[in-house]
């Protein structure tokens, strides 16, 4: 096989050690093994792995699932959920996330051997069916017929619909675009923006602050629905 770089993450040590020696037995590489959500944002950026191995049960701050939607803002690494249960809601949450596979606790070796196996070729493949590489850091916005300006997914702070089109607040200006909101959502195509309200959609790494039902962003507010509310909060790291 392919040499393949994965990080586990698993809080139970012996699990994690058990996974582990399964791997080395069939020549992958584990570039680390972390006990916690928080852990594991931390090391994806230094072990740069190809693939993760998620449990959903983590002790700590963040589930698995929320752990996952926080490194797919910043990277495209497929990850493979590990589960002891498997109700539907889990499965739901786990499903927006897009994973490469899920697996439920005991699993056999061999499946998940070639779980990798597949998840690694499928990334692989999308990888090279890519004829141009997309900047996943910016947007080039139509101001005109003939004019199209930079702007950095940093600088957005939200999208807000208004009937056919769309307006893209960011934090120096107003833009009108003659297109909905879904087809904007559509073309940002990156995780960090989430719907909170059907006329909004918010850069949650530009939130400053909660407050019932409204959001900050910087000195702009937005109102976030019941509707959307549970899975904006659970990509938030709240402290109680």
């Amino acid at each position: 096989m392919e040499n393949i770089k994965v990080l586990i993450v698993e809080d139970q040590s012996l699990i994690a050690a058990s996974i582990a020696s399964t791997l080395k037995q069939h020549a992958l590489e584990v570039v680390a093994i972390s006990d916690s959500g928080e852990e594991a944002i931390e090391k994806v950026g230094e072990v740069k792995p190809d693939l993760i191995l998620m449990d959903i049960e983590l002790s700590g701050a963040l589930d698995g699932i929320a752990t996952a939607k926080f490194i797919q803002d910043k990277y495209d690494i497929p990850i493979i959920y590990l589960s002891d249960y498997t109700d539907q809601k889990t499965v739901d949450r786990a499903k927006k996330t897009m994973p490469a596979n899920y697996l439920s606790k005991p699993f056999m070796a061999l499946d998940l051997i070639r779980a990798i196996e597949i998840a690694f070729h499928n990334a692989n493949q999308a990888t090279k069916s890519e004829t141009n590489q997309i900047l996943k850091d910016r947007i080039f916005l139509r101001v005109d017929n003939q004019s199209f300006i930079k702007l950095d997914y940093d600088d957005i702070l939200y999208l807000e619909a208004d009937r056919a089109y769309c307006c893209v607040v960011t934090t120096q200006k107003t833009y009108k675009l003659a297109n909905n909101m879904k087809h904007i959502h559509e073309q940002l195509n990156n995780h960090q923006f989430a719907k909170v309200h059907r006329s909004f959609i918010v850069n949650v790494n530009k939130i400053t602050s909660l407050e019932g039902n409204t959001l900050h962003l910087d000195s702009h507010e937005v109102q976030m629905s019941m509707e959307f509310k549970e899975d904006l909060l659970e990509r938030l790291k709240l402290v109680r």
